[in-house]
C-alpha cells in the first residue's frame, strides 16, 4: 500500500464519519492527477480556446511553483527533501475547476462543444512521467458542467479514484464576485511552468495570483483561509510583490471585510 493510501485508511479508523464524506484524493503531487491536468490544459491549448485553471488546482501549481523556486528543486525533489512538507502546504482535491472563454457563442452552442468536441479528448491512455505505469482515463459520467473520469493504474482502478471536472462557460458562473470580472481574470491569467521530475514539466493557464487571491478571500472557507495563508507565506518567501490595488479592486466594496482580515493576519504592514 502507498503512502498515501495508508494516511487514508489511518483516517478512515479514527474518523467514522470519513466513509459519508467527499473524497479528497488528489494533488499535483500525484502521477495520475498531474498527467490529467496536463492534458486539460494541451486539449484547451490545441482547441484555441483561451482558459484558466481555477480552484484549488490552481492554488496548488502556485504552492508548488514557488516551493520549487524557494528550494531550488522539482517536485519529485521536495517530495524526497526530509526537510520540506509538502503536505502542509498542498490541499488534496478530486476537482478539476476550468473556467472557459466561449464568448461569442450561444449557451446552446458552447454546451455542443464542450460534450462533443472537448470532453471526448480526456479520455486516454498515457504512460506516467517516470515511464513506470500506464494511466488510463475513462468517462464515468459526461455533462457540461461536471463530468466525471474514472482513474486506472496498471488496468486496476475503484469506484473512489475518480477524478471530477467543474467546468464554467459563462460569466454568471463565477461564484461570489462581480460577473465582469470573468473575461478579466482569462485575460490576465498567467501560464505556470512546474517542473514535475527530471523528464517531466506541467505547464498550466492559472489567474494571475491577485485574483485567485481575491476569489478566495470572497468566499472566506477554511479551505480558502488555508490556500490563501500558504499563497502569502510563499509569496513572501520568494519574494513575489502582491499588487494589494488589484486585490481591493476585485473585491471593493462587498468583500472590504474579507479582504482587512486577510491583511490584518499575513500583510499587517498593508493599510486599507
Amino acid at each position: 500500500m502507498t503512502i498515501k493510501g495508508l494516511q487514508i485508511e489511518r483516517f478512515k479508523k479514527e474518523n467514522p464519519l470519513f466513509l459519508f464524506m467527499k473524497r479528497q484524493l488528489y494533488d499535483l503531487t500525484d502521477d495520475p492527477f498531474v498527467v490529467f491536468v496536463d492534458k486539460v490544459g494541451k486539449v484547451l491549448v490545441d482547441e484555441n480556446i483561451s482558459h484558466n485553471i481555477v480552484g484549488g488546482v490552481a492554488s496548488q501549481a502556485y504552492i508548488l511553483h514557488m516551493l520549487s523556486k524557494k528550494h531550488g528543486q522539482s517536485v519529485e525533489g521536495l517530495i524526497r527533501n526530509k526537510d520540506v512538507r509538502v503536505q502542509d502546504y498542498v490541499r488534496s482535491t478530486d476537482d478539476v475547476d476550468v473556467a472557459l472563454d466561449l464568448e461569442g457563442e450561444v449557451d446552446t452552442d458552447r454546451i455542443r462543444r464542450i460534450t462533443t468536441e472537448i470532453l471526448p479528448k480526456f479520455e486516454f491512455t498515457e504512460l506516467s512521467p517516470d515511464g513506470e505505469s500506464i494511466l488510463e482515463f475513462r468517462a464515468e459520467r459526461v455533462g457540461a458542467s461536471r463530468p466525471r473520469y474514472r482513474v486506472y493504474v496498471n488496468d486496476k482502478g475503484s469506484t473512489e479514484d475518480v477524478i471530477a471536472m467543474n467546468i464554467g462557460r459563462q460569466p454568471k458562473d463565477l461564484h461570489g464576485l462581480d460577473p465582469s470580472w470573468y473575461g478579466e481574470f482569462i485575460d490576465q491569467g498567467e501560464e505556470i511552468n512546474i517542473p514535475y521530475s527530471d523528464k517531466f514539466n506541467l505547464r498550466l493557464r492559472v489567474p494571475r495570483i491577485e485574483h485567485l487571491l481575491a476569489s478566495k478571500i470572497s468566499q472566506c472557507r477554511a479551505k480558502d483561509l488555508m490556500d490563501d495563508k500558504n499563497l502569502a507565506i510563499l509569496a513572501k518567501d520568494t519574494g513575489l510583490e502582491l499588487d494589494f490595488d488589484e486585490i481591493d479592486k476585485v473585491l471593493a466594496p462587498k468583500y472590504e471585510d474579507n479582504f482587512r482580515r486577510f491583511l490584518s493576519s499575513e500583510y499587517p504592514a498593508v493599510e486599507r
